[in-house]
């Protein structure tokens, strides 16, 4: 019976501390475009899937047999909404928390970055490798010959603070999802992330 491989706290410690050096080698930009490439290249080794039917497509979303679930646990709350129950970096930043301290402020840098020049939809660094690997995965997935798209809406970073897109952005994602700023809300006291999947009709 092969070992079961658990987290190891020294790589996810040295992994956050790696980025950390990155910016001081090439700033705030160069850790942020580091995290998108590498999130890029990850989604671009997955193989693609193809699905006869929105419901197949999301059973395999919902049961972890879609490379979309590879890395985290979705649930579906509505036919476009999604959420993320856990968020996969948090063993990792409590790993770093535990054994460092409180995060380097260029984290935070490195997330208003990215909010303000690719989405406003990050809540923590982590979240720019996470929702990036999310959108290019989508391109990799096909449902009755139509490409999957994805959109955020709200993120939850570990210390409760939830990144919102501006209002304009967050009625028409949460329109699109089927659900009330309300759902949305308690959605997200529960959930780390909350996203829309979907096809164009």
């Amino acid at each position: 019976m092969a070992e079961n491989i658990g987290s190891n706290p020294f790589v996810d410690v040295s992994v956050y501390l790696f980025f950390e050096d990155i910016s001081d080698k090439q700033g705030v930009e160069g850790f942020t475009n580091y995290m998108v490439g590498q999130a890029e290249s990850l989604a671009k080794s997955v193989p693609e899937e193809e699905y006869k039917t929105w419901d197949d497509f999301t059973n395999a979303v919902v049961n972890g047999e879609s490379v979309l679930s590879s890395f985290e646990s979705i649930g579906q709350i509505s036919k476009y909404g999604f959420v993320t129950k856990v968020c996969p970096f948090s063993n990792a930043i409590r790993e770093y928390i535990k054994r460092i301290g409180n995060f380097n402020p260029v984290h935070m840098e490195a997330t208003d970055h990215y909010n303000h020049t690719i989405q406003p939809s990050a809540a923590h660094s982590a979240c720019m490798m996470h929702q990036t690997y999310r959108k290019e995965v989508a391109k990799r997935i096909k449902i009755d010959g139509k490409p999957l798209q994805y959109a955020q809406i709200a993120a939850k970073a570990y210390t409760g603070k939830i990144a919102l897109p501006p209002e304009s952005w967050k009625k028409v994602l949460l329109e699109k999802a089927g659900i009330s700023e309300t759902q949305g809300f308690m959605e997200m006291r529960e959930n780390s992330c909350l996203y829309l999947l979907y096809v164009e009709e």
